[in-house]
């Protein structure tokens, strides 16, 4: 059926790209017509909601730009990311990427699948959250646009809740659209390729600007199908990869089989499908409205809710948004809503559907003076997630049972202030967060201080505190299973927020005409984490009962770490980058599960408190690309990232270590693309993507990812 609306889909854009097509100006602007300079004044917004160079932004920060990514070859948005300094990004499945902002992922190790999930990151469209509330983090293959639709995405590194407000706790990453970019020019940009792993991936964008100057309208469509590199799954039992049909349940012991209705369609790694319609209209010079509505529809096999038999499992998403963007002589108004279908964990024994509706608003104004701006800003955000009618349909239990609503008010006020000259720059942010679970109020903060030495030279020093949200499974999970051993799963809506504190140091500077350097020092100290685990075992009448139950533990996670770029434009035909990041995270006061239940004895986890380091994160992290231009119409685009060794602790190692535990080796991927530009606006390429990896799993217990080879178009008009 989705293979089906692909076609179709297709199909009704085609003749809108044409009529565009005859009215648009010539491609994006190629990378190697742009000098040190322009890099260097690349607009960021996203690190201090203005428009400014991405030279004098107050935060670690970086821009890629839409030429960039293209060139690169990414065949997905989170790919492009191993674009960008400081992320760790691993591949789960063919097409499907884990990726975090510095770290601090599956706190507190030795715990279930969805502890690996990122819910420390805020992933934006155009300013709009695409944050997944059921469990925290990113349905990355449920993001309704493709890369076509990208003009830049910006990615702020370190607590940015103060503008932003909850889940922007290790970072932020807007994806930046072209429809938001609009201006007085008609576009079309497409991308399709297709190639080994069943692998087809496409994405249209045509934007028209109509002749009276004040109206934009824009269509734009996205597919993408892929299969995983084998069809086997990690064994929790044997510590192999083995068929669906040798999976055995490790917690029940059961085995499995087609009746449960997990992995029914073994080979796929992602299906999805998304479609576009965009209208701005300029009313004056200072009143203007960009309204912009799409549809998506996705399937992916990856990491994310636990099963007890592998890893990986389905999730499906179905969802349209509506977002609302206006400014009216100074005032900035967002409003979206979102509704759709997901099912976290598609196949199980109990209802993981759910219906969902998102609804943000987001209001600023700024007054402006000499050397000083003062901004007021207010947000609401509410998301309600109901699984009633699929249980009662179904005459079976759900993770919830019930409709429920998670909401947050909040306020913020940020001061920019500039001094001599412009040279050093204050910048103070605070913001009070209203939440109706936990029933508190909660206090974030932005302190920023750059000098500006000239053009060439500026350091900057940042002290910040941001918290995450609480998530509907983790504050009402009310899911009850009867058997010889009743299990009750307890959501709890007392739970602290989680929250980190920053301290950062950065310095970049312009060395000579062709380097540019960038550096960051961080301190982070991570509080709140939230563990999940049996806390009573009990009988009763009817028989034994184990309740799980969430809670705040005492873990404190610390990481010091330095992130360090260089950009070299070593000539008019070759322009090169190398970053990477060294860290190390300690964990103080981490309870340990040693041992697991035992049914007989109606004994709970044993558990020793320790200090270790936490070697999930990478200790060494980074890139290299390489950008070469030999003759007018032939670029080569080669990059290479690298991931240092990881321990990945699930919490199968309660009941045996050396199954539960995950020693991933160190991980290089190396990709090429070349491309040729046969007539003006249009190139051929073909491309390869994970070189040098190995058919290495990348995360821990997923698939062992092989090289994938490509062949397109890239059309720029």
């Amino acid at each position: 059926m989705l293979k089906s609306l692909l076609r179709i889909n297709f199909l009704l854009l085609i003749s809108f790209f044409s009529s565009v097509a005859q009215d648009a100006d010539n491609g994006e602007k190629d990378l190697f017509d742009m000098s040190l300079e322009e890099l260097m004044e690349v607009e960021i917004f996203s690190a201090s909601k203005k428009s400014e160079s991405s030279f004098d932004a107050p935060l670690s920060s970086t821009v890629i730009t839409s030429e960039e990514i293209q060139s690169y070859g990414a065949t997905t948005i989170e790919e492009a990311l191993r674009l960008v300094p400081g992320l760790v990004v691993r591949e789960e499945s063919n097409g499907n990427f884990d990726v975090h902002v510095r770290g601090n992922e599956s706190l507190p190790p030795g715990n279930f699948t969805f502890y690996t999930e990122n819910s420390l990151t805020l992933v934006m469209i155009d300013g709009r959250r695409v944050y997944n509330y059921i469990n925290g983090g990113t349905f990355w293959e449920a993001l309704p646009i493709g890369l076509a639709d990208v003009d830049r995405i910006e990615v702020v590194r370190g607590p940015s809740s103060p503008l932003y407000g909850p889940n922007a706790v290790s970072g932020v990453i807007n994806i930046i659209t072209k429809q938001a970019m609009a201006n007085d020019k008609s576009s079309v940009a497409a991308n399709v390729q297709g190639g080994s792993k069943g692998t087809f991936v496409g994405s249209f964008n045509a934007l028209k600007r109509l002749k009276n100057d004040k109206f934009s309208i824009g269509l734009s469509g996205n597919f993408e199908t892929r299969d995983r590199d084998h069809d086997e799954y990690y064994n929790w039992i044997t510590g192999d990869y083995t068929s669906k049909y040798e999976l055995i349940n490790y917690s029940i012991g059961n085995q499995f089989d087609d009746s449960y209705g997990w992995f029914s369609e073994v080979e796929m790694a992602k299906e999805r499908l998304g479609v576009n319609a965009f209208i701005n209209y300029d009313i004056s010079e200072e009143v203007s409205l960009d309204l912009k509505t799409g549809y998506q529809n996705s399937l992916s096999q990856s990491a994310f809710f636990e099963n007890f038999y592998t890893v990986l499992g389905d999730r499906t998403s179905e969802s349209y948004y509506i977002d609302l963007t206006t400014k009216i002589k100074g005032v900035n108004l967002q409003a979206s809503t979102e509704r759709g279908i997901q099912d976290i964990a598609r196949g199980s024994a109990f209802i993981s559907k759910f219906d969902y509706n998102k609804t943000d608003l987001n209001v600023d104004y700024s007054f402006e003076f000499e050397n000083f701006s003062l901004q007021p800003a207010f947000s609401y955000q509410q998301a309600t997630y109901s699984d009633l009618d699929y249980v009662e349909s179904s005459n079976t239990v759900g993770l919830m049972n019930a409709e429920q609503k998670l909401s947050n008010l909040g306020v913020s006020l940020k001061a920019d202030y500039r001094l001599f000259d412009n040279k050093l720059r204050l910048v103070a942010a605070g913001r009070l967060d209203k939440y109706n679970v936990p029933d508190d109020v909660y206090f974030t903060y932005q302190f920023i201080s750059t000098y500006k030495f000239n053009d060439k030279h500026l350091i900057r020093a940042v002290a910040s505190r941001s918290n995450r949200s609480s998530f509907f499974i983790d504050s009402y999970a009310n899911y009850y299973v009867d058997g010889d051993i009743d299990v009750a799963y307890n959501g709890n809506k007392e739970l602290s927020l989680p929250t980190i504190n920053m301290v950062e140091f950065g310095y970049r500077g312009k060395l000579s005409d062709i380097i540019l350097v960038d550096i960051e020092l961080f301190r982070t100290v991570f509080e709140n984490a939230i563990d999940f685990q049996p806390t009573e075992f009990y009988n009763t009448a009817n028989g034994p009962v184990l309740e799980f139950n969430y809670f705040n533990g005492d873990l404190v996670s610390t990481q010091n770490g330095i992130t360090s770029t260089i950009s070299i434009a070593a000539s008019k035909k070759l322009q090169m980058r190398v970053f990477g990041t060294i860290q190390k995270t300690e964990l103080m006061d981490y309870d340990k599960k040693v041992s697991s239940i035992n049914p007989m004895t109606l004994a709970l986890p044993t558990y020793t408190r320790v200090d270790q380091e936490n070697e999930r994160t990478p200790g060494f992290y980074g890139g290299m690309t390489f950008n070469y231009k030999p003759i007018d119409k032939l670029s080569v685009y080669s990059s290479i990232y690298y991931m240092g060794k990881q321990v990945y602790r699930h919490e199968r190692a309660s009941t045996n270590e050396t199954l539960g535990t995950a020693d991933v080796d160190p991980v290089t991927t190396m990709t090429l693309k070349v491309s040729y530009e046969f007539t003006k606006g249009i190139k051929a390429f073909v491309n390869a993507r994970n070189l040098l990896a190995g058919e290495k799993d990348q995360f821990g217990f997923t698939d062992r990812i092989g090289a994938l080879y490509l062949a397109g178009i890239n059309v720029n008009l």
